[in-house]
């Protein structure tokens, strides 16, 4: 059952990823030396493994073993060190996401009506000076500035989850 999730979850990352954009905004980002916590999870009748969340921060990346679905403002979980994973690899999923969010309040971006029960992308952002945000956004809802980052974070997903 694991394996049919997990072929299912990969095979929906791939298919998103085809439906993407090369519009740049030409926004410039600041060096961000925080913790980013990323991936997706599934609508509220999944039963199994309903999330991928990872955690990147100025060394490592992790992933969170328990499968835990983010339900509440920050996500509670159990990150193990992925050794097989080159952190500069993924270091611009924390690089290049977009300075706009950062004034966006936790939660849905451009849905405030929408709830954990359709799925989407989960994004928490933390810092050493206390900043501390999550953000979700589903696939076909969410701001323009965060198109090209969108299409980032499913080929960063999509390779994270071809192990």
């Amino acid at each position: 059952m694991k394996k049919l999730n997990f072929i299912l979850s990969l095979s929906l990352i791939l298919i998103l990823s085809g439906c993407n954009s090369d519009d740049e905004n030409g926004n410039e980002n600041t060096q961000r030396n925080g913790t980013l916590i990323f991936g997706w999870f599934a609508d509220s009748r999944c039963s199994g493994d309903c999330s991928t969340i990872y955690k990147i921060d100025t060394e490592n990346v992790y992933k969170d073993i328990d499968y835990n679905y983010p339900e509440n403002t920050f996500f509670d979980s159990n990150f193990q060190l992925m050794t097989n994973k080159n952190h500069q690899d993924f270091k611009t999923l924390i690089t290049e996401l977009p300075n706009e969010i950062f004034n966006e309040p936790n939660g849905y971006l451009d849905c405030t009506d929408c709830t954990n029960e359709n799925g989407g992308f989960y994004l928490e952002y933390l810092d050493d000076d206390g900043f501390h945000k999550s953000w979700r956004f589903r696939n076909a809802i969410y701001p323009d500035y965060i198109e090209s980052y969108r299409s980032l974070l499913l080929e960063k997903l999509a390779e994270l989850n071809s192990l």
